[in-house]
């Protein structure tokens, strides 16, 4: 996967990304991402046996991995 970056802002009309686009905007693997699926930490859904995932829950794991605090002491 490496190489291959994508943005999400890409695809506005898009609803469901592949594995590999997902993996692509989120800038792992495809294990890496198979893991995070199988976790339960990034929801999916199943297509006729392909997996896909939902723009809404893509949003929502990549502002859930923003940090904002600096970690400094007060």
């Amino acid at each position: 996967m490496k190489g291959v970056i994508y943005s999400i802002e890409e695809w506005p009309e898009k609803t469901l990304f592949s594995r590999k686009e997902t993996a692509g905007i989120l800038g792992i693997g495809l294990s890496t991402l198979d893991s995070l699926i199988t976790y339960s930490e990034l929801p999916r859904t199943v297509i006729r046996k392909r997996v896909y995932v939902h723009r809404r829950d893509l949003e929502k794991y990549i502002s859930g991995c923003r940090k904002t605090e600096t970690g400094g002491s007060r």
